[in-house]
């Protein structure tokens, strides 16, 4: 009957051992997938699309952006520009010259790579056409920072585009910057960074525990061996 005990108690130790090793790397896998996911934008920054899905519009073609904030414009196919004109004069840039312009930007397939920011200075109202031939006159216009009241709205710049015998273009690329976006959403490559040193500290604690579990069981086990052992010699 002792010997009985003593394997019954043996031939428990491995399911036990098993059972503390259960589901150790659970947990990692699982927070490491919800970070995964999880993407975000530059804040301060708005994204403006400039011809998306074959379209000849600015989305969205009014934005209210604050004093420091900067506009970002990202440009579809085949080619669209984008320059800054006053309210009084659609289609045509300041005369003393000082209009920003992205210059043409074209594309074969896909949003180009570099977009055109600008920075806001100022809450003054800052009306912006596609300085691309006919297309301020199809009504591809936009405003930051639209007064709250009066008739100078995005609706009557277009109205007043429609009419307008020709676009013109700056003839400098100037008053603002061309490159690779800032508001595009967190990389893939970013996302598993940060959720490698969570999954790792989730893994590295949930490994401790464990191995702690694991001592506690091997030691009331060596200890009920003990006692039949002893039950045997008496």
């Amino acid at each position: 009957m002792h010997y009985s005990t003593v394997s019954a108690l043996l031939s428990a130790l491995p399911l036990a051992l098993a059972q503390g090793y259960g589901n150790s790397g659970d947990s990692s896998s699982t927070t490491s997938s919800a970070a995964a996911s999880t993407t975000s934008s530059v804040a301060g920054v708005h994204v403006v699309t400039v011809g998306a899905g074959n379209s000849l519009a600015f989305s969205p073609n009014s934005i209210t952006a604050a004093v420091g904030e900067i506009v970002e414009f990202h440009f579809y196919p085949p080619a669209h520009s984008v320059a800054q004109s006053s309210f009084a004069a659609p289609c045509t840039p300041f005369s003393n010259g000082t209009s920003f312009f992205s210059g043409q930007m074209t594309t074969s397939s896909g949003v180009n790579t570099n977009t055109f920011q600008i920075t806001i200075n100022n809450t003054a109202p800052i009306w912006f056409y596609c300085g691309y031939p006919g297309h301020c006159e199809a009504g591809m216009a936009g405003v930051i920072n639209q007064a709250a009241s009066g008739n100078k709205t995005i609706e009557a710049y277009v109205a007043a585009a429609a009419s307008v015998g020709s676009t013109v273009a700056p003839a400098t690329v100037q008053g603002g910057v061309i490159g690779p976006a800032k508001a595009a959403s967190s990389s893939s490559t970013g996302t598993a960074t940060g959720s490698s040193s969570t999954s790792s500290s989730t893994g590295k604690s949930a490994g401790t525990e464990t191995r702690g579990s694991v001592r506690w069981v091997l030691l009331g086990f060596t200890g009920a061996i003990a006692v039949g052992v002893g039950s045997l010699m008496i």
